[in-house]
């Protein structure tokens, strides 16, 4: 699962509600600097991660409405390496290292950000992250509606714990305790203000729920003790518990569309809510949007140079225990079917969803195939082995995503062949001229009649050429 941040740079798309002039400078009016500061984080709307030459990450910032600069980081950064897309707010100091690209448009402003509310423990004492302190969320009306009974509801993403080394190496963290969640944040893509990019959704209520319990959002643990840790975990319950609260604040129970999405353990978490969430508000076309959420059992690479699982084990053995830690959540007639711990991966929960769904998933999962599967990173100059393994891995995912791409069925599918986790945004990667959020709203609103929004790519592995990588 993804832990929203690699070093001090956020890989995710953040909202930028300000429109941009219409005349887009050339490359050729780019302007260069070396040794010029990359700025702060909250100021990075894109990554794209790699080598590149000055000209090219420059060509990545003109191609974004949003970007202003372009930040170069070479290889002295590391992981971190890549072409940075940047509204051009805080630049300064200079930095060794790092070269920028001007794109003329002048620094972009951001909007003012969604501010956090937390819950009370008073009205809501289940709702707890691992500590103990009280969940919460982020909730903007929609822009241009104030009548809407549209809402998407967004699942934050960030691992998992299921060991007392593990859940104690998130103490100190946002996905620990509400004590460090951020006052007020620049909601994602799907709960995007922006026009250019997200025209439609932005009509819609958006919620984002940030996580603090470790649980992939199925937990209704509320006692902690030596069975836990001295953790709670309870990610179902805060979900639950927001819905209460906006219930009695919001419009919610008129809700008429509901589209409930979340990335990586947001994205997992989405499949053992959604049918409740459904069920819960039975007047409304409740979908499921998760973004590399579907996974299947774990059969980790034990080839050269394998490594060790660096989050939590997904082999099948495991799932037992996991599901009695965080006395998991789970879809009542998945469970009903099988071992209802196995019911909390999508693959076999899947055949039991009643909401349709629009799945946007990797073919290679880089950090399922990195952290959870024992592959080495031999980005890259992937081994033999290895590349026999991605290839094994992409034919169970096409297995497992063949029912929702069959022409009966309802569901839509965005499937590159990219080797990514989360990193989707309106630049990349791209299928038949399409970016995922334009494939879902395609989907979603039947555009064109077009109710059979599948995409997915057919040359091999890692063969995306718009792949952020």
């Amino acid at each position: 699962m993804m832990f929203g941040k690699i070093g001090v740079l956020p890989l995710l798309l953040t909202t930028l509600a300000v429109a941009v002039a219409a005349a887009t400078p050339t490359v050729e009016s780019c302007t260069f600097q070396s040794n010029f500061d990359i700025g702060y984080s909250d100021d990075v709307i894109a990554a794209t991660r790699g080598t590149f030459t000055p000209a090219q990450c420059c060509a990545q910032c003109l191609a974004n409405a949003m970007c202003s600069v372009a930040a170069l980081l070479d290889n002295t950064h590391g992981k971190n390496e890549g072409c940075w897309l940047k509204t051009g707010q805080g630049e300064g100091r200079a930095k060794a290292g790092v070269t920028t690209c001007q794109s003329g448009r002048g620094p972009i402003p951001q909007p003012t950000p969604v501010n956090l509310t937390l819950l009370t423990l008073s009205d809501h004492p289940q709702a707890t992250c691992m500590d103990g302190s009280p969940g919460g969320f982020y909730y903007a009306k929609a822009s241009t509606n104030e009548s809407s009974t549209s809402w998407v509801i967004e699942l934050e993403g960030g691992g998992e714990c299921a060991s007392q080394k593990l859940c104690d190496s998130r103490k100190g963290t946002a996905l620990y305790s509400s004590n460090y969640f951020k006052p007020s944040l620049h909601l994602g893509a799907f709960n995007s203000d922006d026009p250019k990019n997200n025209p439609k959704l932005r009509t819609f209520n958006r919620v984002f729920i940030p996580y603090c319990s470790q649980d992939l959002w199925t937990g209704q643990r509320t006692t902690a003790n030596s069975d836990t840790y001295g953790y709670y975990f309870s990610g179902h319950l805060i979900l639950q518990a927001v819905l209460d609260h906006l219930d009695t604040t919001t419009s919610l129970k008129q809700a008429t569309n509901i589209i409930l999405t979340g990335e990586s353990a947001g994205g997992i978490g989405v499949w053992p809510n959604v049918d409740w969430l459904q069920q819960r508000y039975s007047g409304s076309r409740t979908v499921a949007a998760p973004i590399a959420g579907f996974y299947f059992f774990a059969h980790p690479y034990e080839g050269p140079g394998h490594t060790a699982s660096g989050l939590a084990d997904f082999r099948k053995s495991a799932w037992p225990q996991h599901y009695k830690l965080w006395n998991s959540f789970v879809d009542a007639s998945c469970a009903q079917a099988m071992d209802p711990s196995y019911c909390i991966l999508a693959n076999n929960s899947f055949p039991f969803i009643d909401a349709e769904a629009f799945i946007t998933e990797a073919q290679t999962d880089k950090v399922v195939l990195l952290y959870h599967d024992w592959v080495p990173d031999q980005d890259p100059k992937w081994s033999d082995p290895v590349k026999d393994y991605f290839h094994e891995w992409h034919n169970n995912m096409t297995i497992a995503l063949q029912p929702s791409m069959d022409s009966t069925s309802k569901n839509g599918v965005f499937n590159p062949a990219c080797f990514i986790h989360c990193s989707f945004t309106p630049t990349s990667p791209i299928i038949q001229g399409q970016n995922y959020l334009q494939a879902f709203q395609r989907w979603f609103f039947k555009e064109g009649g077009d109710t059979g929004v599948k995409l997915q790519d057919h040359c091999g592995e890692l063969c995306n050429p718009s792949c952020p990588h």
